[in-house]
């Protein structure tokens, strides 16, 4: 669910890689002041052989910006006034939600390498609580009155260690008790 008529409500998105376990997306959503509003994650999704075949070297966007995204977009209950996210494949979320997709340069280049504006075709440079994002051109406006709107909220890379911290106690509870 998206929405902006609310106080703003920030969803940040990232998706964790297991071979043990497979591919696990959470959603950690977060008020102005960075305190958690509803954190969803997904059970760990395991493509098949065939899958992989299908989908050869797309299967990572598919399960990142499609399948896993679809998944926590729908079970959201907070409206969200942006999406931040750290894998560029989550950028494909912009078809999914109707706010803003913001990948957070800083974030993703830890995870995935240098990251340029080009390489995310019709995304322009923006600055939120002191970083640097990656948006589609159409959302800069909506991106520059979050950062008006929110000019003291916290560190936007944080929140991932959050959601990739979340998905490993998740994953020790199911083998738990399994």
């Amino acid at each position: 669910m998206t929405h902006t008529s609310s106080p703003p409500a920030l969803g940040f998105y990232g998706v964790v890689h297991s071979e043990a376990t497979g591919w696990t997306g959470g959603l950690l959503v977060l008020n102005e002041t960075g305190r958690p509003l509803e954190f969803r994650c997904t059970l760990p999704v395991r493509p098949t052989k065939t899958h992989e075949i299908l989908f050869g070297p797309t299967i990572r966007d598919h399960l990142i910006g499609e399948v896993i995204a679809s998944v926590l977009l729908k079970s959201c209950r907070c409206p969200l006034s942006m999406i931040l996210c750290r894998q560029a494949e989550a950028m494909a979320l912009d078809t999914l939600a109707d706010c803003p997709v913001a990948l957070v340069r800083q974030a993703a280049q830890d995870d995935e390498g240098p990251i340029a504006p080009d390489m995310i075709a019709g995304a322009a440079e923006a600055r939120f609580a002191g970083s640097d994002l990656l948006v589609a051109m159409e959302h800069l406006p909506r991106v520059e009155s979050l950062n008006e709107a929110l000019p003291s909220f916290p560190d936007v890379e944080e929140p991932f260690d959050r959601i990739h911290e979340a998905i490993r106690e998740a994953h020790s509870q199911l083998a738990r008790a399994a």
